[in-house]
């Protein structure tokens, strides 16, 4: 056989068990903490916004800890108080705009071969997100994996709100897995009734994961291998 013939089915020997057990699968990404490693990212440009308020700054550990969905939540409790939504709108911008230039913006680590592996096997996937479309577009764009998604659903503002009506919208055919990196990613799985894998490399911890009746993956490499053994998915 040809190097080129054994080229266009790079899925075939490697990946064909999941063949067999996934055809019918959509895997929903979550895609900030989970795809996209952008914990530090995130991290300094909020400590920005609270030193420009007189507030003080976190730490990594204390971002992990304390992190959630609305992130207005988190934000006061921070003592970051927006005084009206135009102020919330603002804050949300400015923390964006440094964000975007961070140096900190990586793909988490087999992120790249896992979204590959899933594609070349004809599996369904697609990222549900809190960011705002636009922009959740774009890093797809920059990171290439656009071309690997079915959809892409994002917010429509910066705002960090909820994804669960965002998740009822995209009325997916089951069996579908959410794979995320917090406890709100479980809330959307259970509220619609997917099976959900969530891995702890990203904004919360593996403790507070744990409280979930999820499997919790400390890296994408598990997922595959997860994906195979836990779920019976014909």
């Amino acid at each position: 056989m040809s190097l080129k013939k054994k080229m266009l089915n790079p899925c075939r020997k490697k990946w064909s068990p999941l063949i067999n057990t996934m055809q019918q699968l959509t895997i929903v990404w979550d895609f900030n903490g989970t795809l996209l490693n952008d914990i530090q990212a995130c991290l300094d440009s909020l400590n920005v916004l609270l030193r420009a308020r007189g507030l003080h700054p976190i730490t990594r550990e204390y971002y992990r800890d304390h992190f959630g969905f609305p992130v207005i939540r988190f934000y006061e409790e921070l003592g970051l108080i927006p005084v009206d939504a135009e102020d919330w709108e603002n804050i949300g911008e400015s923390f964006h705009m440094r964000y975007l230039f961070s140096k900190h913006l990586q793909l988490q680590p087999h992120a790249a071969e896992t979204v590959a592996a899933l594609h070349q096997c004809g599996i369904r996937q697609g990222v549900l997100s809190a960011l705002e479309q636009g922009l959740l577009e774009l890093q797809l764009e920059q990171f290439g994996l656009s071309h690997q998604m079915d959809f892409i659903s994002g917010s429509r503002s910066y705002d960090g709100a909820s994804k669960a009506d965002a998740a009822a919208m995209l009325q997916l055919e089951h069996p579908v897995v959410l794979v995320g990196d917090t406890e709100h990613d479980a809330e959307v799985a259970q509220a619609q009734g997917w099976h959900c894998v969530l891995c702890s490399a990203g904004h919360q911890t593996e403790e507070r994961l744990k409280k979930w009746q999820f499997p919790v993956i400390q890296s994408l490499a598990e997922l595959l291998p997860l994906l195979k053994t836990q779920y019976d998915l014909k």
